[in-house]
């Protein structure tokens, strides 16, 4: 008797378990959700965020707070959502910086395979080498040859150091053989603010983040940075055209904390891609010249390993041209 009541007990438990997991799964969420944004306000990865959140806290049925957390080239924010507890109330948004920093940093604070568990990949936002316009290059050909002339002249503002426009802008520096100085800011908005006043010659950075300033002639565009031109600036050559063999893209991705429960991160992922298909959301990524790119939580942890792999080879190549802490 006392072993089939141990056996009723055991049996019981199990099933109260089973139970008990898709009930607690479904009671998620049960408060507003904080999106970390590893940069500060007016970003591509910014824009993205605050574009997406409202439709994303209806669809969760929680409000998303998105706040900015700016800092040594994003690891301020990116180290807080690490260091957060696994329960799904505090998320990571981050451009592909995420797969750049372990490479700059020796003992960088966090690790993007296990410390984050990937929900999915947002959209790729087209990157924009823009100058002021009294800049003495009105062309990404005229720059190079400049540069070549005059080594240090031009300077370039990133979203401080490691981040992906100060990449972007060394591998240029490398693949073209020029010499450009670099200023790191917290963000890069601060940086933009400062080629518009004359003090920085240019900038790389997404097009959402400068697509007013060359809509109304603050900024110059010279040129972009993806493989070919791209249809929202169709006048617009690409790098390559000028020196060719370069290329890089940001790209924007979504994470939870490593260890959030299996249940938790499908539902923010389902709820993500909905996002991303609702007409109004699409369109405004659109209009800023995003590719939605959503994928499969393992097909994004995919990405980020092959990202992390190839930005390993183009920091170890620039060497000395960037200061790894």
């Amino acid at each position: 008797m006392k072993s089939l009541n141990r056996s009723i007990l055991v049996a019981a438990a199990v099933l109260l378990g089973a139970m008990s997991t898709p009930a607690w799964s479904q009671a998620y969420p049960a408060k507003p959700i904080t999106l970390i944004v590893p940069t500060g306000a007016g970003g591509g990865t910014d824009v993205v965020a605050r574009v997406m959140s409202k439709r994303l806290g209806e669809l969760l049925g929680q409000p998303i707070v998105v706040e900015n957390k700016a800092g040594a080239g994003g690891i301020i924010g990116t180290q807080f959502v690490a260091k957060s507890a696994p329960d799904g109330y505090t998320l990571l948004i981050s451009s592909n910086q995420i797969a750049m920093i372990p490479h700059l940093y020796k003992d960088s604070p966090f690790d993007p395979i296990k410390d984050f568990a990937p929900i999915t990949s947002l959209a790729m936002l087209p990157t924009v080498v823009v100058a002021n316009p009294k800049a003495p290059v009105g062309s990404m050909q005229e720059l190079v040859d400049y540069a070549r002339r005059n080594p240090d002249a031009i300077t370039y503002g990133s979203a401080g150091n490691g981040s992906p426009n100060h990449l972007f802008a060394e591998l240029l520096n490398k693949t073209a053989n020029i010499k450009t100085l670099h200023v790191a800011y917290k963000g890069i908005a601060a940086a933009l603010t400062d080629v518009v006043a004359g003090n920085v010659t240019m900038a790389y950075a997404s097009l959402p983040t400068v697509q007013s300033f060359i809509d109304t002639g603050r900024l110059k565009a010279l040129a972009v940075t993806s493989p070919k031109r791209i249809p929202s600036l169709p006048n617009v050559p690409a790098v390559a055209e000028s020196v060719p063999g370069y290329e890089a893209e940001i790209w924007i991705g979504l994470w939870a904390v490593a260890g959030t429960p299996a249940p938790i991160v499908a539902k923010i992922h389902e709820a993500t891609v909905r996002t991303l298909a609702d007409p109004e959301v699409a369109k405004r990524l659109n209009d800023g010249g995003m590719v939605i790119e959503p994928r499969t939580s393992a097909a994004f942890g995919a990405v980020v390993k092959n990202e992390i792999d190839r930005w390993g080879t183009v920091v170890t190549a620039l060497g000395s041209a960037i200061q790894k802490q």
